[in-house]
């Protein structure tokens, strides 16, 4: 499965933003997420795109980067929420791609594509779940086979037992 994250919703769910901390700690905030996620994801990280808001920064392309094989989209002069519907009505899967956000503007965008949707507590709670252990196969039943008087007195000959009982 593939995620669309819309990565300030998922940093005030985890509690890692304030209004008020200043641009060091929103990129404190920022790098700690993109970590966090990047260690959960494992080898899935190329599966799981973060988009920030780049609302402040100069007019310009998508500026995407790679943080330990997690994509990471901002659009200089766009909301985050803009960015990830233009990447919606763009999927060509909608089905295979789960969008993160609690966002109703996302959410109902994403419903409307076809994409599954979770609520960022969700998706930070299907996260913490320990992985399941693989199924192991079922022990094949021993047969409860008995030995033959013939068979037993070999034993108990061979091993030591009373001979001839």
């Amino acid at each position: 499965m593939r995620y669309l994250i819309d990565g300030y919703n998922l940093l005030y769910a985890l509690g890692l933003a304030r209004k008020n901390g200043g641009r060091a700690a929103w990129d404190r905030g920022r790098r700690l997420l993109l970590d966090w996620l990047a260690d959960r994801a494992g080898p899935e990280a190329p599966n799981v795109t973060i988009v920030f808001d780049a609302q402040n920064a100069r007019g310009g392309p998508v500026i995407e980067e790679s943080h330990r094989g997690l994509r990471v989209l901002r659009k200089a002069g766009r909301a985050a929420d803009d960015l990830i519907e233009d990447l919606l009505r763009d999927e060509p899967s909608p089905e295979t791609l789960t969008v993160v956000s609690n966002d109703a503007r996302v959410r109902d965008a994403a419903h409307r594509r076809g994409c599954p949707v979770r609520r960022c507590e969700e998706y930070v709670d299907a996260l913490m779940e320990p992985p399941r252990p693989a199924a192991q196969p079922a022990e094949a039943d021993e047969k409860d086979v008995a030995c033959t008087p013939e068979e037993t007195e070999r034993w108990l000959q061979a091993f030591g037992g009373p001979a001839g009982r």
